[in-house]
């Protein structure tokens, strides 16, 4: 079993979480911030597979997202290194790797526009534009280099402008949705 200071691999991680019920646990720990009671975990994740309020959760329809989660979910999470489960307290709680696990996987690439590449080719773009004027190489000679520079912050700022907007709305579609919004792994 890993402990706290043990970080599971990517791989690993992404294994633990090809199942969809292990997924909405990771999501619900991460939201509540701290340590959850597992009767209430799991009304919660049967209210999200049965795409119900958590009032309108059965009893069976908890009772067997309860079992499953105690005998096979949690323990399979817990050797991931992502929570702890304290069996006898029905207590589950996520680990410091669980923090940082969001991030790690909300930045898989299918989930957004690759930002970092948009950015890093865009200063690619810009210094090689800069570097064309500063040799007074024709087109660039066109323009002078505080207008070339005004271009260039230009388009960091529209750049981020749109980086901005593109985060403020996938987070807003992430609040009140299951996490599959948020992981988008194939099972």
């Amino acid at each position: 079993m890993a402990t706290e200071t043990t970080h599971p691999s990517r791989d690993e991680v992404f294994d633990a979480v090809k199942n969809l019920r292990r997924r909405y646990v990771l999501y619900y720990l991460q939201r509540r911030g701290g340590p959850v009671e597992l009767g209430t975990l799991a009304e919660q994740v049967a209210a999200w597979e049965n795409d119900v309020t958590v009032s309108e959760v059965s009893p069976s329809q908890r009772k067997s997202v309860y079992s499953a989660l105690h005998q096979t979910h949690l323990p399979k999470l817990e050797a991931a290194g992502v929570l702890r489960y304290d069996a006898n307290r029905s207590i589950v709680r996520p680990t410091d790797t669980a923090t940082g696990l969001d991030m790690q996987l909300a930045s898989d690439p299918q989930t957004s526009i690759p930002w970092h590449q948009l950015y890093l080719g865009l200063a690619g773009v810009s210094l090689l534009l800069l570097t064309s004027l500063w040799m007074g190489l024709y087109p660039f000679e066109l323009l002078t280099g505080v207008q070339y520079a005004l271009l260039v912050i230009a388009a960091f700022w529209l750049t981020a402008m749109a980086h901005t907007y593109d985060l403020r709305r996938w987070r807003r579609r992430a609040d009140d949705a299951a996490p599959d919004f948020i992981l988008e792994l194939n099972d």
